[in-house]
């Protein structure tokens, strides 16, 4: 468990646990990658499709992130790939605590490819660093042609955008 001092930045808190993150998948050969999106917009459908067309060449495993159920777990399970359920209950996105935690439960030095689905939100995943090396943004256009516009920082922070 980590001690930090009282009146410790939440923030740099969740930085210093994401580079715990990102030494541990680097030390291991895992390349990472953060599935950020509204909910609703298509990130379990996008994951289920690059499982499908991967899944022979890499060894892959997915962490996902909801605030109650874990249908999508099962979606990606019932693939033949392993996956976790990070259960968030009111909070709204991923940290890096939370994928430690879940690190520690589900072991993730065999795999190749990780992919985290972050809590479907268009604002607080996109301020959590996991330690992740890519952030993949799901955008779907029946979402609003505003949506960059009202939410500017997910769209600043995704890597690649999939629309």
């Amino acid at each position: 468990m980590h001690d930090f001092p009282i009146g410790t930045n939440i923030m740099e808190v969740n930085e210093r646990i994401a580079a715990e993150n990102r030494n541990h998948f680097d030390s291991n050969g895992v390349f990472a990658i953060n599935v950020m999106s509204a909910p609703g917009a298509g990130k379990t459908s996008v994951l289920e499709k690059t499982i499908e067309r991967l899944k022979d060449r890499h060894k892959i495993g997915v962490i996902e992130g909801d605030l109650v159920t874990n249908i999508d777990a099962a979606r990606i399970s019932a693939m033949g790939v392993p996956a976790h359920q990070i259960t968030t209950g009111t909070v709204c996105h991923l940290d890096a605590r939370m994928l430690h935690l879940a690190m520690h439960q589900f072991d993730v030095t065999g795999f190749d490819l990780l992919f985290i689905e972050n809590v479907g939100n268009l604002v607080c995943p996109a301020e959590f660093n996991l330690g992740e090396h890519l952030k993949v943004m799901v955008f779907s256009t029946v979402e609003g042609a505003e949506k960059p516009k009202k939410y500017p920082l997910m769209f600043h922070e995704a890597d690649a955008v999939i629309l």
